[in-house]
């Protein structure tokens, strides 16, 4: 078996539909899931029932999951230990996902152990890779699932666990290519370590991401609005929910 392969096969590619998009309080109506078999991935999905609150019309539009469709469905965390026993398969692998702190936090807050497994997280893979590149105006998934024509069937529609789970395991691989081309990935090593190591380490952004500096490029942001930034942005700040830890490596390396 090739590193690449070997590779995909220790990879758990995984999603979830909430009835929430803050996850401090969302609930899981569906958890999904990728496993590589024979060169391709399988797709598991289940339905559950939100406990706290029903999932909001807006969700309902955006998912077509509807409050009729979970109506007889158990609770995630009354049906964790599956989906435990499938994580576990991958202690000595790599869960995947495509802005895996989001669903991290809401397994974690449904009782799923996964402290000693390494994320690699595609949505970052995207930011990192494409870094700079003009010509790519988003790094959502189902922007990337076209823009990079996936080869995925079309009537897998984007926001269902399990459809977003292989088109997820499909943006990974078309990024292992990007990175074999880019002689970021030494093929005669394994594939693992290598990509976990480079999706770990800071993005340094080219150009400013928000505000009203976004699109220049941050060595031409005046001092003065660096000074205010580091004030006053929630984004700088170690302590705030949404700290941006690339963003604040970016700032500390243009001002040194």
């Amino acid at each position: 078996m090739s590193h690449k392969e070997d590779f995909f096969k220790s990879c758990l590619p995984l999603d979830t539909e909430t009835n929430s998009n803050q996850y401090k309080v969302a609930e899981i109506v569906e958890a999904g899931f990728v496993i590589r078999e024979n060169d391709d991935w399988t797709v598991f999905q289940e339905l559950y029932k939100p406990v706290k609150f029903p999932i909001p019309p807006k969700v309902e539009s955006i998912c077509y999951i509807t409050n009729a469709m979970v109506a007889d469905k158990p609770s995630f965390v009354d049906s964790k230990d599956m989906f435990q026993a499938v994580v576990d398969g991958y202690a000595e692998g790599y869960l995947v996902a495509h802005n895996h702190f989001y669903d991290m936090r809401v397994l974690e807050n449904h009782g799923i152990d996964m402290k000693n497994h390494t994320w690699i997280c595609t949505w970052r893979l995207a930011k990192k890779i494409f870094n700079g590149l003009s010509d790519i105006e988003e790094t959502n998934l189902p922007y990337l699932r076209f823009k990079l024509e996936l080869d995925v069937p079309i009537e897998m529609h984007c926001h269902r666990a399990g459809n977003d789970s292989y088109i997820t395991a499909k943006l990974l691989e078309a990024f292992v290519t990007l990175m074999e081309d880019m002689d970021i990935i030494d093929k005669s090593l394994p594939y693992g370590p290598q990509i976990a190591a480079y999706a770990a380490a800071p993005i340094i952004y080219e150009r400013m991401p928000i505000g009203k500096h976004k699109g220049e490029k941050l060595s031409e942001v005046p001092r003065s609005y660096w000074n205010w930034a580091l004030a006053n942005m929630d984004m700088l700040n170690e302590e705030a929910d949404n700290f941006d830890a690339d963003f604040a490596a970016s700032v500390a390396a243009c001002l040194e």
